[in-house]
C-alpha cells in the first residue's frame, strides 16, 4: 500500500488485533478516559429522561465505551441507551468481542454520517475521545454535536494536543520517537498508524482552537482539563454544553 493509498480506517483495522494491548502501556490512558466519562456523566442535562442517550463518536475497540459505563454506575446506575460508533470495522469487531449490558450497541459508521442521521435535540451526551483529531471536518463534527443535543447536552473533547507548547511538543516528539513506534515495531502493530499518530497530533489544533470550535458552535460553559506529570500540557480534556 502507497502512502497515497493509505486509508486511516484500514490502518485501524490492521491494529485492532493488538490495539488494547499497546494502549495498555500508556500511562494513564484508562484513568484518563474515566476521567473524560466522568465528566460526560457529570454534565449530563437535568430533563435528561430515566434512560439518558449518549454516544461515544470514535468508540474504538470500546475502551472509552467501557469508561462510560464505569462513569454512569459510580454515579447510581439505572438503564443506559449508549451506542458507540467508529469508522473502523476492524475495532468495532474487537468490541463486539467484548461483554456488555444491554443497551450498549455499536456501529460501523463514519462520525459526521451518524450524526447526520440522528434528529436535532435527540442526545443527552457525547464523548469524543481521540475523535477529532482524525476526522477531516472538525467545524461540521463539532456543528452536528451541537445540533443533536438536548438543551444543557454534554459534548466531552478529549485527546493529545500540543500546538502552542515547545515543552509539549518536544515530550511528544521524544516520547513517539524513543516509545511508542519502537514498541509499535516488537509488537508488530501497524507501525504508519503509530507514526501518524506522531504526525496527527504534532498538526493537530491547540486547546484554544478546540474551545473556540465549541463556542462556535454555539455550545456553552467550555472548560479545559491537563493531566499531572509528562503528559501535563499533552493530554487534554474539553467540556462544553448546550445552551439550556
Amino acid at each position: 500500500m502507497t502512502g497515497r493509498d493509505w486509508v486511516l480506517a484500514d490502518a485501524f483495522d490492521r491494529a485492532a488485533p493488538t490495539y488494547d494491548a499497546m494502549v495498555a502501556l500508556s500511562p494513564g490512558y484508562h484513568d484518563q478516559l474515566r476521567t473524560a466519562a466522568d465528566a460526560l456523566v457529570a454534565g449530563l442535562p437535568r430533563s435528561a429522561g430515566p434512560t439518558p442517550v449518549l454516544l461515544d463518536l470514535g468508540c474504538g475497540s470500546g475502551a472509552s465505551t467501557r469508561a462510560v459505563l464505569d462513569a454512569w454506575a459510580a454515579a447510581g446506575g439505572g438503564d443506559l441507551d449508549l451506542t458507540g460508533v467508529d469508522a473502523s470495522a476492524g475495532m468495532v469487531q474487537e468490541a463486539h468481542r467484548k461483554p456488555w449490558p444491554a443497551g450498549v450497541r455499536f456501529v460501523v459508521d463514519d462520525a459526521l454520517a451518524h450524526l447526520r442521521g440522528l434528529p436535532d435535540g435527540s442526545v443527552d451526551g457525547v464523548l469524543g475521545a481521540y475523535l477529532l483529531r482524525n476526522v477531516p471536518d472538525r467545524d461540521a463534527v463539532v456543528r452536528e454535536v451541537a445540533r443533536v443535543l438536548r438543551p444543557e447536552g454534554a459534548f466531552v473533547v478529549h485527546d493529545y494536543s500540543v500546538a502552542g507548547s515547545l515543552r509539549a511538543r518536544a515530550i511528544w516528539a521524544a516520547v513517539c520517537h524513543t516509545v511508542i513506534i519502537p514498541l509499535a515495531v516488537v509488537k508488530r502493530s501497524d507501525v504508519p498508524l503509530h507514526r501518524y499518530l506522531y504526525t496527527s497530533v504534532r498538526d493537530f489544533d491547540s486547546v484554544a482552537t478546540i474551545c473556540h470550535r465549541l463556542q462556535a458552535a454555539g455550545l456553552v460553559d467550555v472548560r479545559h482539563r491537563s493531566y499531572p506529570g509528562w503528559q501535563d500540557g499533552v493530554v487534554h480534556t474539553v467540556v462544553g454544553h448546550a445552551p439550556s
